[in-house]
């Protein structure tokens, strides 16, 4: 009679836990900053609950005295705690998104006023053949998405911050 209750404890799927796993999920996936700063995780998380719900069909097709239901009570548990970081990775992603941002800027706020003395200077020099309209226009654009980025970054849309920074300095 033990042993019956022992393979039929074995026997049950771990609802209780992969329940719990979904709504872990499902609570990461409503705060916007997860899909912003944690996609790779977030999606590393759902493919773990989609393992997870493969074992629990590899278990329910088995027979009822052969069903063993350990690995997936692990991998539920596992799931549950890989959603319920999401929040923490994210926040930990943004603030280094934002610092990379602000980064960024301070050094455009130090390169674009270069290129402009520059240009300046260049504009002085006789027998220089640029086209000055061209380059001036071109820094125009540079200085237009550099104010941009910093809209971006004082709306906290530090993504876009950083990426339009990166690509103003990398065309200066």
């Amino acid at each position: 009679l033990l042993l019956l209750a022992v393979l039929a404890a074995c026997s049950k799927p771990p609802q209780a836990e992969a329940d719990a796993a979904k709504a872990a999920l499902d609570v990461a996936v409503q705060n916007p900053d997860v899909a912003a700063y944690a996609s790779d995780e977030l999606q590393a998380a759902r493919d773990r609950l989609a393992r997870l719900q493969a074992e629990l069909d590899a278990q329910e097709a088995k027979g009822a005295l052969s069903r063993k239901y350990d690995t997936a009570k692990n991998m539920a548990l596992e799931a549950q705690a890989a959603a319920e970081s999401l929040a923490a990775q994210a926040v930990t992603a943004k603030e280094q998104t934002k610092a990379e941002a602000m980064t960024l800027l301070n050094d455009l706020r130090i390169t674009v006023p270069e290129a402009e003395q520059g240009l300046a200077q260049a504009r002085r020099v006789s027998g220089v053949r640029l086209d000055f309209r061209s380059l001036a226009a071109s820094l125009a654009q540079a200085k237009a998405e550099v104010a941009a980025a910093e809209n971006a970054y004082n709306n906290g849309d530090y993504v876009t911050a950083r990426a339009t920074a990166a690509a103003v300095k990398g065309s200066l």
